[in-house]
C-alpha cells in the first residue's frame, strides 16, 4: 500500500471514529426512542393467531401495552395484536388494512381453513384529527415512511421516479437499519441541536415557562379549530370501508376515541369540536352496529400521564391505562365473543 493510500485510510478511520464518538455522545443528550411501528405489528400478525386485531395511529402503541396486560390476566387465553401507523388519518388506515393486513387475515391453510382462526374482534383507534383532510398538496407521507415494503417502493419508483413522497421510504429504512443511532434518528426529529445548546449552557432541558405556555396555546388552538375540518368525506368513506372489512369477516368491531391530554382542551373545544366529533362517531357507529367507546375525556389519564409531545401516553401512563381499561370499558376483551362462522372475503 502506497503512502497516499495509507494516509487516506488513516483519515477515513479518524473520520469514522469522530462520527461514532459523536453518535455515542449525542445518544446521551438525545436518546433514541425505540417505537413500535407497522412492520412490528405486521410481523406479530404473521406469526400469531390473535383474538383481537387493533389498528390506529401511534396511539395504538398504548393498546399494545393493553394487549400485554390482557395476555397476562388471561394467561394467554385472549391475545391482541396492535398495528400503529404514525401520523394517523383514516385513508392511510384503510390502505394499510387493504394491502398489508387483509392478506394475512384472509390467509387459509392447505385444507382451506382460516389461518387466523381465533380472530374475532377488530378495534379501530381514532380521534377528531383523523377525520380532517390532509392539507392542500400534502400526501399521506406516513404510508411510504411506515407502511410500505421494498416492493411498494420499487413499484412507485417505476411509475413516478424518485420523488419527495417515495423518498420517505428510504429515509425510514435508514432509521430502522441504524436503529440505535441518534444522528440518523435526528434527521427527522431535529432535537439534538437545541438540547446540546441547553446542555452546554448548563440549562435544564425542560422548556421555559414561556415556551411551555406557547406549546399549550398551539395545542389548544389546534383542537379548538378542529371544529372546521372534522368529518371529511374522503376520511369517512375510508372508515366505512374499514367497517365493511370487519362485517365481511364477521368480526366484532369497536371504535375507540382515544384519550386526550386535558391541558390541550379549552372550554370552547369541550363544547364544540369534541361533542360534535363524538356525535358524528355515535351516529356513524349506531348506523352500522359498531360498538363505540369514547374515552376522549372520561379516562383517568391526567396531564402527567402524557409525554412531552402532549399527544402520546408515557410508559407509566400506558400501564395505568391498560389496567384501568381492562377493569372498565375494555373488560369485554377478557372473554371471547360468541364464535361466528368465519368467512373469507376475496
Amino acid at each position: 500500500m502506497t503512502g497516499s493510500w495509507k494516509q487516506l485510510l488513516v483519515v477515513a478511520l479518524c473520520a469514522l471514529a469522530v462520527i461514532v464518538g459523536a453518535d455515542l455522545f449525542f445518544s446521551r443528550v438525545a436518546p433514541v426512542r425505540h417505537l413500535r411501528e407497522v412492520e412490528d405489528g405486521v410481523a406479530d400478525l404473521q406469526r400469531l393467531n390473535p383474538d383481537t386485531l387493533v389498528l390506529g395511529s401511534s396511539h395504538a402503541r398504548t393498546l399494545h401495552v393493553l394487549g400485554q396486560e390482557l395476555a397476562r390476566r388471561t394467561e394467554g387465553r385472549q391475545t391482541l395484536v396492535a398495528v400503529p401507523l404514525e401520523n394517523g388519518k383514516i385513508v392511510p388506515y384503510e390502505w394499510l388494512l387493504e394491502h398489508k393486513l387483509k392478506p394475512l387475515v384472509d390467509q387459509v391453510d392447505g385444507s382451506g381453513r382460516p389461518v387466523k382462526s381465533r380472530l374475532r374482534r377488530f378495534v379501530l383507534i381514532t380521534e377528531w384529527w383523523d377525520t380532517c383532510p390532509q392539507d392542500a398538496g400534502v400526501l399521506d407521507w406516513n404510508l411510504p415512511a411506515r407502511a410500505w415494503t421494498a416492493g411498494d417502493f420499487v413499484k412507485d419508483v417505476a411509475d413516478e421516479g424518485i420523488t419527495p413522497f417515495n423518498r420517505n421510504y428510504l429515509q425510514n429504512r435508514l432509521r430502522r437499519i441504524f436503529n440505535d443511532s441518534s444522528l440518523v434518528f435526528d434527521r427527522t426529529q431535529q432535537t439534538i441541536v437545541w438540547m446540546t445548546v441547553d446542555l452546554l449552557r448548563h440549562k435544564s432541558l425542560a422548556l421555559s415557562p414561556e415556551a411551555e405556555q406557547a406549546k399549550v396555546d398551539r395545542w389548544q388552538a389546534l383542537v379548538t379549530n378542529g371544529i372546521h375540518c372534522i368529518g371529511n368525506p374522503a376520511q369517512m368513506q375510508a372508515m366505512d370501508q374499514i367497517v365493511k372489512f370487519a362485517e365481511q369477516r364477521k368480526l366484532e368491531m369497536t371504535i375507540l376515541l382515544f384519550p386526550r391530554k386535558p391541558l390541550t382542551l379549552t372550554d370552547q373545544a369541550r363544547s364544540t369540536t369534541l361533542p360534535q366529533f363524538a356525535k358524528l362517531m355515535q351516529d356513524f357507529a349506531a348506523a352500522r352496529g359498531v360498538r363505540l367507546i369514547d374515552l376522549t375525556t372520561t379516562s383517568p389519564m391526567g396531564d402527567g400521564d402524557f409525554m412531552d409531545d402532549f399527544d402520546h401516553i408515557n410508559p407509566a401512563g400506558n400501564a395505568k391505562f391498560a389496567a384501568w381499561a381492562l377493569d372498565h370499558d375494555f373488560r369485554f376483551l377478557l372473554e371471547p365473543p360468541p364464535a361466528p362462522t368465519m368467512t373469507t372475503s376475496k
